[in-house]
């Protein structure tokens, strides 16, 4: 099956594609997009013109979770399956979140720059952290990755976990050894660590914004490693210069790469990294090759695993 891969994707997956698959790769000019049958992305932007110049496009396969990047209403409106790899990353983006809550604690990244700035003694004050260990974490969004990141915390920091997730309820919350809340802003006013799970879109843009961050304790540990835009980065960065949250950490941004003169990196509460979450060598050979077995179904005409498209019939 022709297949055209946008961007870099493993070693260990790119070889698994040669060995199955005919395919064009990113670096090759002028790819006869006329013939391609199925391309794979990751951050790339696949548009209606993107796809209109595949005339025997069959499937759009996503290397990772978030399909922001791709027009799958239009996709699904010329019969062209969407699917993408939901659980391939989600342990490698879980341990990230939990590297953030504990650098966002102790103070790991500036306690790293003031070294390398200079000090006169050991155990500054105003590098003084925080214990998470039998604290209260909210979470936002049960997915595979919520779901990872709430066991974890429980089972390794005794944390009492409280989760908000309409679309999971509260049986299936609770059958996971969470409690469970209807009301997000109970995560907010009580939770002394608040990470988000949830995909972008018009109800979540924007979900946490300065009347949301006015109402966490002033010890709150805020991550976002989903998706740019649902903290509002401007209003996060004032309540940090205001102290009225301990310390925030992001690995998704509105604009991305993120630039380095962003305002948030002015706070000395915050920690920043670059969409960083799925980044390993695991969870890059997963994606690369789950994305690869996608195609192989839809070449044997047997039914894909997801099929993102199903959501906008």
């Amino acid at each position: 099956m022709k297949t055209y891969i946008l961007e870099p994707i493993s070693q260990e997956a790119l070889e698994y594609a040669r060995k199955h698959l005919d395919i064009i790769t990113w670096d090759e000019k002028d790819p006869q997009l006329s013939e391609v049958e199925a391309i794979i992305v990751r951050a790339n932007t696949v548009d209606r013109t993107f796809i209109d110049a595949m005339p025997k496009l069959r499937i759009i396969a996503k290397h990772g979770v978030g399909t922001d990047n791709i027009d799958i209403p239009y996709a699904a409106s010329k019969g062209i399956l969407v699917t993408n790899t939901p659980t391939a990353n989600s342990n490698s983006v879980a341990e990230l979140i939990i590297g953030l809550i504990l650098d966002c604690a102790r103070k790991i990244t500036y306690s790293h720059e003031a070294c390398m700035e200079g000090l006169e003694r050991n155990q500054p004050m105003f590098l003084s952290g925080q214990e998470i260990s039998g604290k209260k974490a909210g979470l936002i969004g049960i997915g595979h990755i919520g779901a990872i990141v709430g066991k974890r915390l429980k089972g390794g920091f005794d944390m009492d976990v409280l989760a908000y997730d309409p679309f999971l309820g509260r049986e299936k919350t609770e059958a996971m050894g969470f409690s469970y809340t209807d009301d997000v802003t109970d995560i907010y006013k009580t939770c002394d660590v608040v990470s988000v799970s949830v995909p972008l879109n018009d109800q979540t843009r924007n979900m946490i914004s300065a009347g949301e961050l006015a109402m966490c304790k002033k010890n709150a540990i805020i991550i976002n490693a989903s998706r740019g835009g649902i903290v509002n980065e401007h209003d996060l960065s004032q309540a940090l210069a205001d102290g009225e949250i301990f310390s925030a950490a992001v690995d998704a941004w509105v604009v991305e790469p993120v630039q380095k003169d962003h305002e948030l990196f002015r706070q000395k509460n915050f920690v920043g990294t670059p969409h960083n979450g799925a980044n390993t060598k695991e969870a890059l050979i997963n994606m690369g090759t789950g994305a690869v077995d996608e195609i192989l179904r839809v070449a044997r005409d047997e039914p894909t695993l997801t099929n993102l498209g199903l959501r906008v019939k």
